[in-house]
Formats: C-alpha cells, sequence, structure tokens
C-alpha cells in the first residue's frame, strides 16, 4: 500500500472508520492520538493507512511517537505482516517496531498467517521456530493460514505437531487435522483417538467410534456424551 501525506487529507489528519484519529498535522506539527512528534518534518510525513502506527518524514521512520533512526528510512519497506530496511528484518509487536535479532534480510520473504523464512530458518510472529531449520523450504498453507510446514515437519500456531507424518496430514476441518493415525485439534494431539472412525461434528468437537472430544480433549460427562449420540 502506498504512503500518504498527512498534509494531503481533508483537514490535515487521518481518522480511523471507529473515530481514533491517528495522524495529525497542527500548526506545522505532527501528532499522533494526539502525541506530539517533537522532532517530526510535517511537510514530509507520511503514513500508511493500513497500519495506523507507522509513518516516515523525509529522515527517519516512526512507530506512533517513537522516532527509530536505527531503521534506514529509504529501503524501509512492508514485507508481508514483516518490515524491512537494507540491513536488518522488523516485526511490529502491540506497542513497538522492533528489529529480528540473527534476521537474513536479503533473503527473508513472507509466507502469510506471520509465518516468514531466510535462508538461516524459519519464523513466526516475530519469533524463530526453533524446529525449522530449513527457512527455504518452508511454506504456508493458502487454505488456513495458521498452519505451515518443511520437510519434516507441520507447525500450527508456529509449533510442530508432535508425532505427525508430514507426508500424510492433512487438513480435516473446523482446525483439526490428522495424518491417518493421529488426529489433532490446532497443535494438540487428541488422546487415544481412533483416526479411522473419528470424524469432525460441529466447532470444537467430534468423535470416534467410542470417544467424545472438545477441542482436543475427552468429553466424559454422560449428559453430554448424549447430546451427541452415545449411550
Amino acid at each position: 500500500m502506498a504512503w500518504q501525506k498527512i498534509i494531503d487529507l481533508p483537514d490535515q489528519r487521518f481518522i480511523d472508520p471507529y473515530g481514533i484519529e491517528y495522524w495529525r498535522v497542527h500548526d506545522g506539527q505532527v501528532f499522533h492520538q494526539g502525541r506530539l512528534l517533537r522532532k517530526a518534518d510535517a511537510a514530509s510525513f507520511e503514513f500508511m493507512p493500513a497500519h495506523h502506527f507507522i509513518g516516515r518524514d523525509a529522515h527517519a521512520v516512526y512507530h506512533a511517537w517513537t522516532r527509530l533512526p536505527a531503521i534506514d528510512r529509504d529501503s524501509f519497506r512492508q514485507c508481508g505482516a514483516y518490515w524491512l530496511d537494507d540491513h536488518a528484518v522488523y516485526f511490529e509487536y502491540e506497542t513497538s517496531l522492533k528489529a529480528l535479532p540473527g534476521a537474513e534480510c536479503t533473503t527473508f520473504r513472507d509466507l502469510g498467517g506471520g509465518y516468514g523464512a531466510d535462508s538461516e530458518g524459519g519464523w513466526y510472529c516475530g519469533r524463530r521456530m526453533k524446529h525449522c531449520r530449513r527457512g527455504d523450504l518452508l511454506q504456508g498453507v493458502p487454505q488456513e493460514p495458521l498452519y505451515a510446514f518443511d520437510d519434516s515437519n507441520v507447525y500450527c500456531d508456529g509449533k510442530p505437531l508432535p508425532g505427525v507424518d508430514r507426508a500424510r496430514w492433512r487438513l480435516l476441518g473446523g482446525y483439526f487435522s490428522g495424518d491417518g493415525s493421529r488426529v489433532y485439534h490446532l497443535e494438540r494431539k487428541l488422546p487415544r483417538v481412533d483416526a479411522a472412525t473419528w470424524r469432525w461434528l460441529e466447532g470444537s468437537w467430534s468423535r470416534d467410534a467410542t470417544q467424545l472430544f472438545t477441542m482436543h480433549l475427552l468429553e466424559k460427562d454422560a449428559g453430554v456424551r448424549a447430546l451427541h449420540g452415545f449411550e
């Protein structure tokens, strides 16, 4: 998405659909949520409308009212959920934009769903994936962005599925997945499940021939089991 100059907007301010004023130029000064950016150049200041906290002027990048002189302003750019310049990879946490220690910016790629990869391995939401050593083999799953896989593991929410047969793994619906002998809800394996008779019911509920599950947990309450057809 293109950068937008604040001074080109009506009333020289940006208000989101919920009525929050994120950026404003007033009397030649830049404000973020009412707080003055003392060193910002109002004439050149611009932001990305889809990212309410990231801005820049002719000299530096800002996250909200914090000036970030360590970031190279001219090469700073978005890469999916991540940001790059010519010497680092950055991730926007809730209240900050920080460089990822050890990330390789020249080989970094965004995979969607918070996943990223470089020549050293995989990343998930700004954290190094310690089980993913081959970033060149890491791939996202377009049908469900919570998942990714490489040559040996399947990952959900950045964590490997325990014991999974990578070659046989597939999505089963409702945040369930399996490999023919194991069934998982998100990253947790269902205990003692009979994969041959397992089926998804609705929401977080599933069953096999003899057991009822809610998420990855066995449901033993007789009344609840009866509601799902168990005697």
